[in-house]
């Protein structure tokens, strides 16, 4: 094996990496050149497998046998250049020279025999497969103070034999995550590490330890885990970490990839553990409070649908483009017999322009031959969360109301604990999940079919009842028993003989949605079959070929939801009446005059302005000439930046309160983050003098590492003082960040958000008459 990997590594040097770049060091391009090879040698073999399963079906059996007998190891040793790898009209080639070599008995066959035409295919496979060099400056937000090792978790690997999985592993792995990265630590002894929390978590860890991102691994599937090979400098070694992870199930999963993966029977194994960076529960009290807060601020929602976000807002589309085509529901357009004239008779026997959601291709034809067409964006608010999304539409029903239905994408497992607490804790009541599941061999269930279990079992192995359902009852499966699992992986033959009769389809999400939106919350889940469990040509590691067979029922399903709900038409200009705040309408003042500046700035300049009591346009342009422009990401690294410098304080003794009584600025929201932060502190209830003698170490090193941009003062005790106060201890974390973001944002009605590059963004959310509120992005 080691061999093996040797000639490989001679055979890249030789030949030169084509995707060498010259801001890459030498040994970084060399790391680089070895996993661009892997990836390619793995889509290589992604793709012999569905050219495999294509003459499966084409009568070439005994030659499809063979070619799935073909090992990346197989590949890997002919060395194929760099070029014809990343061919896609020269992989069939590939693939057939060692067949011929690996089984001479398929000598006669030629590259007609095995010929498959999907372009298509190939060239979403391109799209994956990659390692781009990244450069990740380090976060502005650590300071010195804060640098040295991060804190992990060292988590065991699961005993599991790949062989005992019911899955095709291999490849369900290979188009997921890549098996490539893993072929590539079991070679060279990288560790692989895994980090909850969103981006600027990662991030923010890597720049503490002063390590450096050198590339980011692209998947085949769209994976919310970013994937990063790291380099730490000090002690010269390369490790693969996966990022956004923001539930435990996830981290089972990905870190059972690590037993289950062999190449030439090594295991990406550098020790019997893990590195594992944050903490589940954490990640969920963060998300779930966030979550709270946006959904609280928001209105309620009429109708809250998880699942099939992508399918549902192209749904949303057809229908408005359906009611462009036909504006005038009682008189159906188009030549007589053609198919956009059953179309809209069939919207003016329903009412709904959401009755020919089965027909999208059909509308959108007819929508391009339009003079005039106007494309609208329908979502009136969004926000991007670390493994989900959520967007609010507004609908118009038939009898003329309107509607606010809220949509959250799918995400794994546990990771929809938050949600659903956050929803029933805002008042929520009405849930619908739409979700994917595989049915139980010889339960006379098949891709593409859609159930609604009666029974959900949870998974500590309770069996609770479901609701019965109301939406597509003429072609929905009712009645099974669902069961639940943390990952694919758990699906093993042990599993099955377990389960087999007890259970009819089997995912991961919904037990945990009914545990925790409870009894009160009316909850319909509704599960596309995407696999067979148990058999070999329904199988998930095939279901992403198979992806049309659920196409059909799934849109055939969200046309029942809007039509049974009585919904016409989707809505893009619905205007309410301002009735904003002092705060609101100063904000609007600014933004109008300076629209070029980032929000926190206006929002700075607002502040400043009613402190001030100006009011008229001459005397906000001298203000906002007078102040310098700064951007969210400036504020949120110095709060951050400075926040660590009061841990340092707090973490000193525990058990000793702080109280931040003197900072006016930031108090207020006046503070403008290009000018030093003078803050003064009360301890406990000590004096200056003591205060200053038992934390002199520490003063001096915060002094010392942030200069004068942030000037602490220890004072007197005074309890009058700190009614306003902002108090921490040693327990207390961002807590500079905690009060603008609770206190300074709010007033705006913003909420902050990371999005999934690690960026720091705002979401306005402005009250109005009449009990609902309009939005706006502020990005």
């Amino acid at each position: 094996m080691r061999k093996i990997y040797t000639l490989l590594l001679a055979f890249l040097m030789f030949q030169g990496s084509l995707n060498a770049r010259a801001e890459l060091t030498a040994e970084h391009k060399v790391q680089l050149s070895q996993l661009e090879y892997l990836l390619a040698v793995d889509r290589l073999d992604f793709y012999s497998d569905g050219l495999a399963d294509y003459l499966m079906d084409h009568e070439q059996k005994l030659a499809a046998e063979a070619i799935r007998r073909i090992e990346p190891e197989d590949l890997a040793k002919e060395q194929f250049n760099s070029r014809d790898l990343n061919n896609p009209d020269k992989w069939n080639e590939l693939i057939l020279s060692v067949l011929h070599k690996k089984f001479p008995e398929f000598k006669h066959l030629t590259l007609k025999d095995i010929e498959w035409n999907y372009n298509f295919f190939r060239k979403k496979l391109m799209e994956g497969f990659k390692a781009d060099p990244i450069a990740l400056k380090r976060e502005a937000s650590v300071s010195d103070l804060n640098k040295g090792p991060v804190a992990y978790n060292k988590r065991s690997i699961p005993k599991l034999d790949g062989k005992s999985i019911l899955l095709d592993a291999e490849r369900y792995i290979s188009e997921k995550t890549t098996r490539a990265l893993f072929w590539d630590a079991a070679l060279t002894d990288k560790s692989v590490e895994f980090h909850l929390g969103t981006e600027r978590d990662f991030r923010q860890r890597i720049s503490r330890e002063e390590r450096e991102v050198v590339a980011e691994v692209k998947t085949r599937a769209a994976n919310y885990n970013k994937i990063y090979l790291v380099f730490d400098p000090r002690s010269k070694e390369y490790s693969y970490a996966f990022t956004r992870i923001s539930g435990d199930d996830r981290v089972k999963h990905l870190i059972a990839q690590l037993r289950i993966l062999k190449y030439d029977n090594k295991v990406a194994l550098k020790d019997e553990f893990v590195r594992v960076y944050g903490n589940a529960n954490e990640v969920h009290r963060d998300q779930e409070k966030r979550l709270l807060d946006m959904f609280k601020t928001l209105p309620k929602a009429d109708m809250v649908v998880i699942g099939q976000k992508s399918a549902i807002a192209n749904v949303i589309t057809m229908a408005g483009m359906m009611s462009q085509v036909q504006p005038n529901m009682q008189e159906p357009v188009g030549p007589a017999k053609s198919q956009i004239q059953k179309l809209s008779e069939r919207v003016k026997e329903t009412g709904s322009y959401f009755s020919v959601t089965t027909k999208a291709s059909v509308v959108k034809t007819e929508f391009e031959k339009m003079t005039n067409p106007m494309a609208s964006s329908f979502e009136i608010f969004n926000s991007e969360q670390p493994s989900h999304d959520v967007s609010d539409v507004l609908l118009e029903t038939k009898d003329g109301r309107i509607v606010r239905w809220r949509f959250i994408s799918n995400m794994w497992g546990d990771e929809v604990v938050p949600v659903a607490r956050a929803l029933k804790n805002s008042g929520h009541d009405k849930v619908v999940y739409i979700g994917t599941a595989g049915g139980i061999i010889g339960k006379g269930l098949k891709v593409g079919d859609v159930v609604a279990p009666a029974y959900t079992y949870t998974q500590d192995g309770k069996l609770l009842p479901l609701e019965k359902p109301t939406y597509g009852t003429d072609f929905v499966k009712m009645g099974q028993t669902l069961g639940q699992v943390t990952s694919p992986f758990d699906e093993t033959k042990k599993w099955f003989a377990k389960w087999e009769a007890k259970i009819d389809v089997v995912e991961l999400e919904t037990g945990y949605l009914k545990e925790n939106l409870g009894s009160k919350v009316s909850f319909q889940p509704y599960l596309l079959i995407s696999d067979v469990v148990g058999s070999e040509h329904e199988s998930l590691a095939v279901a992403a070929a198979d992806s049309g067979k659920r196409k059909n029922g799934q849109l055939k399903l969200l046309e029942s939801l809007f039509i049974n709900n009585g919904i016409k038409s989707p809505i893009s200009n619905f205007q309410m009446i301002s009735a904003e705040s002092a705060v609101q309408k100063m904000y609007h003042k600014i933004d109008t005059l300076r629209p070029s500046r980032d929000v926190t700035s206006k929002l700075q300049l607002t502040q400043l302005a009613l402190r001030q009591g100006l009011t008229t346009d001459a005397e906000l342009d001298a203000l906002i000439k007078k102040e310098a422009s700064f951007d969210r990401q400036l504020l949120m690294d110095k709060l951050e930046k400075f926040s660590g410098g009061l841990e340092l304080l707090s973490k000193k003794f525990s058990g000793v309160s702080f109280a931040i009584v003197g900072g006016e600025e930031l108090l207020n929201g006046t503070w403008n983050p290009k000018k030093a932060l003078k803050l003064q502190v009360m301890v406990g209830n000590t004096t200056a003098e003591k205060a200053t003698s038992v934390y002199q170490a520490e003063l001096l090193k915060i002094q010392a590492t942030m200069g004068s941009e942030l000037q602490l003062e220890l004072v007197n005790y005074d309890a009058e003082k700190t009614r306003n106060a902002i108090f921490f201890n040693s327990n207390s974390r961002k807590v500079l960040v905690q009060h603008y973001e609770g206190k300074i944002l709010k007033k705006l009605g913003l909420t902050k958000e990371i999005d999934k590059n690690g960026g720091v963004r705002f979401r306005e959310i402005i009250e109005t008459s009449g009990g609902m509120r309009c939005e706006a992005i502020l990005l």
